[in-house]
């Protein structure tokens, strides 16, 4: 009778497993971006052989992922992996029942994300981990500012008081309620000073703050601590940023998770697992900063020439 409850115990749990390893997934992306597909890239290479992927493109359309959104809730899939805003906007309206996970959102928070049948992969790192980052490249440096839209991370930079009091920083912030008040607002507070920290805020960092931002902070030589590479590329000292990959690696461990129990993690929203360090070597030498070389060696992107602002300002230094 032992044996014979033993060999069903295996048999059930077998089947269990088998079923997740020929689990159906539904992989929605939100456009053609080099850093979703890298995020897909990694999702499938950490699924079980046998899973079974099909793949949607919305191509920026919010229409269409609504679209694809019913199609998938007539003929559920066993999970939908949701990647970028429009896609997991999508699967909040048109996907009630069946679990979602979604990765490469920013701000979830703002579009009421994740829901209850959802988990989710946060872009950004929490602001212990930025700050403990921007210390470890910058140790002389304490006073940090930051500018920041309270709907969009007003919640973030309380956290980050907290975390900067903890680490012996003094954080200096600047409330942007329109995106005209940028210029002004960075100019005021580069002379308070000495790094200023761009964060993920929609209000501060846009295609026009961008210039000014690496402008202002290089004339009054304040080093730049941001989140993306391509800041760093264009004269930024350094950035702890995402990657892609790894958060498609978390993405598949969380699908397994909910695929063997549905209920598990439903409604919660994790920090990413992994982040790399993008450094700007020329823009380091140029404020007279000494890098740790083992940073150097363990960055995932590093530049050694100025950015185009940095280029024009020397171009304009040497004009008559």
């Amino acid at each position: 009778m032992l044996l014979l409850s033993s060999l069903l115990v295996l048999l059930s749990f077998t089947t269990f497993e088998n079923t997740v390893d020929a689990a159906e997934i539904a992989i929605v992306k939100s456009a053609d971006l080099p850093y979703y597909d890298h995020a897909i890239v990694g999702f499938k290479a950490g699924l079980p052989p046998m899973t079974k992927v099909k793949e949607y493109n919305l191509d920026g359309q919010l229409t269409r992922g609504r679209e694809i959104g019913r199609s998938l809730r007539a003929s559920p899939p066993d999970l939908v992996l949701a990647v970028g805003l429009k896609a997991a906007l999508s699967a909040k309206l048109e996907i009630f029942d069946t679990p979602v996970v979604f990765c490469m959102v920013l701000n979830p928070d703002a579009y009421d994300l994740p829901t209850s049948n959802m988990t989710g992969i946060a872009v950004r790192a929490p602001p212990e981990t930025q700050l403990a980052a921007l210390r470890s490249l910058m140790p002389d440096r304490q006073r940090v500012g930051v500018l920041y839209g309270e709907d969009h991370t007003g919640t973030f930079i309380r956290d980050a008081y907290k975390a900067a009091g903890k680490q012996g920083l003094d954080l200096i912030s600047i409330e942007i309620r329109r995106r005209e008040d940028v210029p002004h607002a960075v100019r005021g507070l580069l002379p308070k000073i000495n790094v200023l920290w761009l964060i993920q805020d929609q209000v501060v960092v846009s295609e026009s703050s961008i210039p000014v931002f690496l402008e202002s902070s290089l004339r009054a030589r304040v080093p730049i601590f941001t989140f993306s590479s391509t800041l760093v590329q264009q004269g930024a000292v350094g950035a702890l940023v995402l990657d892609p990959w790894a958060v498609g690696q978390q993405a598949a461990r969380l699908s397994l998770t909910r695929l063997k129990d549905v209920g598990a993690l439903a409604g919660t929203m994790e920090a990413p697992e992994r982040s790399q360090w993008a450094l700007n070597l020329k823009s380091a030498e140029d404020l007279n900063m000494t890098l740790n070389p083992e940073l150097i060696r363990s960055a995932g992107h590093v530049f050694s020439g100025s950015g185009p602002i940095a280029r024009k300002l020397e171009s304009s230094d040497l004009t008559p």
